[in-house]
């Protein structure tokens, strides 16, 4: 009775990806996705250093309060990340059975607990004129890397046939 909710989400959410993207209140702008494409075209080994290349020189440019537009920034960043993530989970989703969604898509969600409490955690910890800023940054590194994690994951899964015997990694 426990797997339910989870099998429930599990086929639902290979469906979020377009309704999200075409959601009204989607916040991702153009070219976000287009910086963010480009630095990670530069290969696997730069994809880490592509975190922040949005909110960065976003929060350089903004005039008037810096904290507030660090935060506007990294939530805007965090947005295009949150859309790869989104799309990483359905690409890795079509290549599982069933077994293997229900027991993503647990993980998937603890992971969003997790990082939910260590981003609040962190923020919280700050002074309070400093807190917002941190924990807006916090969300973008994790929701970043976990896509980056996922994206890594699901093409590695497309490049092995179905069928191919385990391999053994020393």
């Amino acid at each position: 009775m426990r797997q339910l909710p989870l099998l429930i989400i599990a086929f639902l959410l290979p469906l979020a990806g377009p309704a999200l993207a075409q959601a009204p209140g989607n916040s991702v702008q153009p070219g976000d996705r287009l910086q963010i494409a480009s630095c990670m075209r530069q290969g696997a080994a730069a994809s880490a250093a592509c975190i922040g290349s949005v909110a960065v020189p976003c929060a350089r440019a903004a005039s008037g309060d810096r904290r507030d537009a660090e935060i506007t920034c990294a939530r805007r960043e965090e947005a295009a990340w949150r859309e790869r993530l989104v799309l990483a989970t359905q690409m890795l989703g079509r290549t599982l059975d069933a077994g293997g969604r229900s027991q993503f898509t647990a993980l998937q969600l603890a992971w969003e607990g997790y990082a939910v409490q260590k981003c609040a955690f962190y923020g919280s910890a700050q002074v309070p004129a400093r807190a917002a800023g941190l924990q807006a940054g916090c969300e973008l590194r994790e929701t970043a890397q976990r896509a980056l994690e996922i994206e890594r994951f699901a093409a590695g899964r497309g490049r092995r046939a179905p069928s191919s015997p385990p391999q053994i990694i020393r």
